[in-house]
């Protein structure tokens, strides 16, 4: 696959300046070509769109400036990768100071400081390299000291060119590591060293967690890491923030005078060989993932002794797959991961259920009498596998290599815990179990991941932290039918329902390249049972749409005028395209209407979606906030169903009623100048179906497209309010199973 790359100057909108790709960026794209195997042209993308990112910062051969973006991506697509080009590109272009807030953890800073320093050829020579690395400085120490040189070397005339060297600071994402980093930096003249500070993970603890509170009581607190942050940036008179993150909806729902409110977004496009959440969970039923029941989900080794079925299920699915690379005589890394709480309680049950299956299979593998009893254990895994590795070896292959494979397999707890601190060691063997909680989660790259089991719940429902576990996302195409994931049922929806919202996401910001993102408006669509991020980091005052029940305007009679033409043309389109047919008439059981004079509700079935946002939603005109923002609500989320069908090839198509026939119906006002009861109830007033002459106007809808009522109302005359004749209305049902939560920017 050739991927072809643009020049900069084509980027549109034009870029602000264009870095140049020098020295540090081309050796670098070499150095992982060599070492990787990755192919160049790939990388020259990486390199371009580092380019992009870089040229959204602050420019350094300009007065000091600042500025704040975002980089989105996608669960274990790149972004390491991406921000490593990024530093080296900053190098290359008189960036001077490169911060990276590396993770939360000390495992998860240290996992990316290395792969830092080794992709940018920093370690592992003795050629004298135009950088220095420091790790967590502390006022005082050496390394605050080399700081300090390093820094006034940079900014000194006087000094060579060839001895400026970069200066690349590590820290841990911790108030207290921060603030030891702002006080090194404090004492120092920064005015003319341009800086690149990346955030990565940024969603994740830089925040502010008092947003919520403070939006509500109209306090200032700052939670301790968001402040460090502030400070940090406070001391560097001319630098670009970078957010680096595959969940942004933290970032993005800060509120738009917040310091972190990203000003740009750029983002990180996956490359060939990446396997992401689609793949496992659009479309329903896939092969990949499979289910574990509530009760297996409960099990504790207190009241099951015997480790969970679904368990053992997913442990022969792994070793085969380790089997099959033993028998093509393959050295590569295959994990198992298995997630089932925070707490490291939960890990040691795992890890003794998973312990006493591999001593008892070691012991049966090297005993012939007992071979054929592991044989039928591990049938029907290889029956699942056949259905994704149709060349899969033959099964006795396979088994003939299970002891060597029992034999190598190390399995270990990661976690906070004494024996789970230790990194993990790839190199000591390619054969891995790993049982762990949040240490296994954001940010933690697992090596050939292929089986993840995780019967954990959902906890409070936000869809960042949900997609952050999906460590089984990555470049696993090469090996992808010996990949497994075994989710909670109620998880595995959650997952299924997030891949429609992650790509909304990247598709609207998107639409906002190049421009400042406090202009876009914040919406978001998700599952019912989801939300955005935690409800504490939300500074922007948010407003949902509900869907659980018809949508209405509630002052539309205030635009009569300007709405009747509206209308008018509407009703011409529609019956000129999709003639319609009185209601009872399509259906008489569903749509009871026996009544002898009133005008008939006419039925214009399966009309496309945009025709009714086009002709007439988008049209109309309300001046009431309320009834604005319902307008608005009802074309994004009909916009949403559109979208979905024609993902699949379809058109989303709406049942259209014209209630009375576009007869003007009378109603009263309310004290607020609104209508009361706009939907006529059925009569007579019985529960039988049978009697009634009138079914009511909400049981005119349909059970699995959306609905338009549009009806003209005739508005009473109330005290020195006037009647308003011949009002143009609408209302919108969605059926149970398309309803999604709809959540707007509110200010």
């Amino acid at each position: 696959m050739t991927i072809q790359v643009r020049q900069l100057k084509d980027v549109r909108p034009k870029l602000p300046w264009e870095p140049n790709s020098g020295e540090e960026a081309q050796a670098f794209i070499a150095r992982k070509h060599d070492k990787d195997g990755i192919p160049k042209d790939a990388l020259n993308f990486v390199l371009f769109e580092a380019q992009q990112i870089l040229g959204r910062c602050v420019d350094p051969t300009k007065p000091a400036a600042q500025s704040t973006g975002l980089v989105v991506g996608y669960v274990q697509s790149g972004k390491t990768l991406s921000f490593t080009t990024l530093s080296a590109l900053a190098h290359d272009n008189g960036f001077g100071l490169i911060i990276l807030i590396a993770g939360t953890k000390d495992n998860l800073r240290e996992q990316t400081r290395e792969r830092v320093r080794n992709d940018l050829g920093i370690v592992g020579t003795t050629t004298l390299r135009p950088w220095v690395t420091l790790n967590n400085p502390v006022p005082g120490t050496g390394e605050a000291s080399v700081l300090a040189n390093t820094v006034k070397g940079w900014s000194n005339p006087e000094m060579a060119k060839r001895h400026k060297k970069v200066c690349l600071v590590t820290v841990l994402k911790q108030h207290q590591r921060l603030g030891s980093l702002h006080d090194c930096l404090a004492a120092l003249d920064l005015s003319h060293v341009p800086t690149l500070l990346i955030d990565d993970e940024a969603d994740q603890a830089s925040p502010n967690t008092f947003a919520a509170r403070n939006l509500a009581t109209g306090t200032n607190r700052s939670s301790t890491t968001y402040r460090e942050i502030l400070r940090l940036k406070s001391v560097l008179p001319h630098h670009t923030y970078v957010q680096y993150t595959a969940t942004p909806q933290a970032t993005l729902l800060m509120a738009l005078q917040d310091a972190l409110s990203p000003e740009f977004a750029e983002s990180v496009s996956p490359g060939t060989g990446y396997v992401g959440g689609q793949r496992f969970f659009a479309g329903g039923q896939n092969h990949l993932v499979h289910s574990i029941p509530p009760a297996e989900v409960a099990a504790t080794l207190a009241n099951s002794p015997a480790p969970p079925p679904t368990l053992v299920r997913a442990l022969t699915i792994y070793l085969l797959g380790a089997c099959a690379l033993e028998a093509e005589s393959r050295m590569a890394i295959r994990t198992m991961m298995v997630h089932p709480a925070q707490q490291t309680q939960p890990h040691k049950d795992y890890v003794a259920w998973l312990d006493e299956v591999l001593r008892a299979w070691r012991s049966m593998s090297g005993d012939p009498q007992l071979a054929a009893s592991l044989d039928t254990l591990f049938l029907p895994a290889y029956v699942d596998l056949q259905a994704t590795v149709p060349d899969i070896a033959a099964f006795g292959v396979l088994m003939a290599q299970l002891k060597q494979v029992l034999d190598l397999v190390q399995l270990r707890d990661v976690n906070s815990t004494a024996s789970g601190r230790a990194p993990v060691d790839w190199t000591a063997c390619p054969y891995w179990i790993l049982v762990g909680g949040a240490k296994l989660d954001r940010g933690f790259t697992v090596e050939g991941l292929t089986v993840t089991y995780m019967p954990r719940g959902l906890g409070d429902g936000s869809a960042d932290s949900i997609q952050q576990r999906a460590r089984f996302c990555g470049y696993k195409q090469s090996y992808l039918g010996y990949c497994r994931v075994y989710l909670e049922i109620d998880v595995r929806q959650a997952f299924e329902e997030y891949v429609e919202h992650e790509q909304e996401v990247h598709r609207s910001l998107a639409e906002t390249r190049g421009k400042r993102l406090q202009e876009w408006v914040r919406a978001f669509v998700l599952h019912a049972s989801m939300n955005p991020t935690r409800r504490n980091v939300i500074g922007i005052p948010m407003k949902e749409l509900s869907t659980e029940s018809w949508i209405y305007p509630r002052a539309a009679h205030r635009n009569q005028a300007s709405n009747e033409p509206v209308l008018v043309a509407f009703l011409k389109a529609l019956e000129a395209g999709y003639p319609g047919t009185a209601a009872q008439l399509v259906d008489p059981v569903r749509f009871i209407d026996k009544r002898a004079t009133s005008a008939r509700n006419v039925l214009h079935e399966a009309v496309p979606v945009d025709f009714a946002i086009e002709q007439f939603l988008r049209q109309a005109h309300f001046s009431d906030d309320g009834d604005a923002f319902t307008k608005a609500g009802s074309i994004l989320a009909l916009t949403k169903l559109s979208m979905d069908a024609e993902s699949g090839g379809n058109t989303a198509l709406i049942d259209v009623f014209v209630m009375g026939e576009g007869q003007a119906q009378q109603r009263s006002r309310d004290n607020g100048d609104f209508i009361n009861q706009v939907f006529q109830g059925h009569f007579p007033k019985t529960n039988y179906r049978a009697k009634m002459s009138y079914g009511g106007d909400r049981d005119f809808h349909s059970d699995v497209r959306p609905t338009l009522h549009v009806r003209r109302l005739t508005i009473k005359a109330d005290g020195s309010l006037p009647a308003v004749a011949d009002a143009p209305w609408f209302a919108i049902h969605i059926p149970a199973p398309l309803r999604k939560r709809h959540l707007f920017q509110d200010e």
